[in-house]
């Protein structure tokens, strides 16, 4: 690549999130990112999977740093599922590091203990003799926390319990609120998992302009800069910063361009982004939903209110509440109002 191609992360890359999950990650604390489907959370984790490389731009020395990422899509809704997959991500996280010693050699009967014991054991490895840290990026987690065991999620907690408090931590995605998600087994008031994070929730909001601009003329790069400047800033208005409509509004516009066309109503008719407009609703909440609906509608009610701010705290919502952070996903709503909701 020529040394003045646009780099995929600028050095102001989600510098606030980033900031403070490293921030998080030093003092063994854990938290978690709400976002809308899609909004550009694998951007993030793609970023701390290559934490040692961003060091230079991070100014920050992060070789004792660990992210191994445990993507819940793979999870198989069992405990012994969940455990194979964070000693997987552990184990590949910590490869350039010396072999760890053997484990116990006193094997359990159950495999999910055998297992549960060999992640201990890395990580006591790690945290303890080595000194290092450990966030675990607990990446789309919203079905573990709606279904749980609760028990399950309890161990996640007793992992930090066993020597590693100032060491282990989680770093937790979603696309709803967790409490929310694990009302079925009273998340909020029985468990100590959820104490972990409780009061660092914090709204993962669609790209900044400088981040979406950066991510179009990477793109735009790697077709040989087919669109202009302009083009590439109405893309940005259009997608507003959301990481995957920008992704499929730029490939629409290369290979089918927007001469002699209203790009709103054309685009909002193509399959991929009423596709993509379909999954950010269906990753809200029922109330959140109706809300927007009304929104579209010009139907706000006074009692509406509360759920309007949280709307634009999570950034679906621009700053004065009345409208969707996309004219795209607007005009879907608007068409689709009655049978999406």
């Amino acid at each position: 690549m020529p040394t003045n191609a646009t780099r995929r992360y600028q050095d102001t890359f989600r510098r606030n999130e980033i900031e403070l999950i490293i921030r998080f990650a030093r003092r063994g604390e854990s938290l978690a990112f709400v976002g809308l489907a899609g909004s550009g959370k694998s951007n993030i984790v793609n970023f701390l999977r290559e934490i040692d490389e961003h060091a230079p731009q991070l100014k920050q020395d992060v070789t004792r740093l660990h992210f191994p990422v445990v993507d819940t899509t793979y999870w198989e809704e069992t405990p012994l599922s969940l455990w194979k997959i964070m000693l997987d991500a552990l184990n590949q996280a910590s490869e350039a590091l010396s072999p760890p010693p053997d484990a116990s050699k006193i094997i359990p009967i159950s495999e999910e203990e055998r297992i549960l014991n060999l992640l201990r054991s890395r990580l006591e490895w790690l945290c303890q003799d080595l000194g290092h840290q450990v966030m675990f990026v607990l990446d789309d987690f919203d079905a573990a926390l709606e279904t749980g065991p609760l028990a399950m999620l309890e161990r996640l907690n007793g992992l930090r319990s066993e020597g590693n408090r100032e060491a282990l931590s989680y770093l937790i995605f979603t696309k709803r609120l967790p409490h929310v998600l694990g009302r079925s087994h009273n998340l909020e008031e029985e468990s100590k998992f959820y104490d972990l994070f409780r009061h660092h929730i914090y709204a993962l909001e669609p790209y900044s302009p400088e981040d979406a601009y950066q991510m179009l003329r990477h793109l735009n790069e790697g077709e040989g800069s087919p669109l202009r400047e302009r083009d590439l800033a109405e893309i940005r208005q259009l997608a507003g910063g959301h990481a995957r409509l920008l992704k499929i509004v730029f490939d629409t516009w290369v290979s089918q361009g927007m001469a002699g066309v209203n790009p709103v109503t054309y685009l909002a008719a193509q399959p991929d982004v009423q596709q993509e407009c379909q999954r950010i609703l269906r990753g809200l909440h029922e109330e959140e939903q109706q809300v927007l609906a009304r929104v579209a509608r010009e139907a706000v009610a006074d009692e509406d209110q509360d759920l309007v701010d949280h709307l634009v705290r999570r950034g679906v919502l621009t700053a004065d509440g009345q409208k969707l952070f996309s004219p795209l996903l607007s005009q879907y709503l608007s068409e689709h109002v009655e049978q999406e909701l």
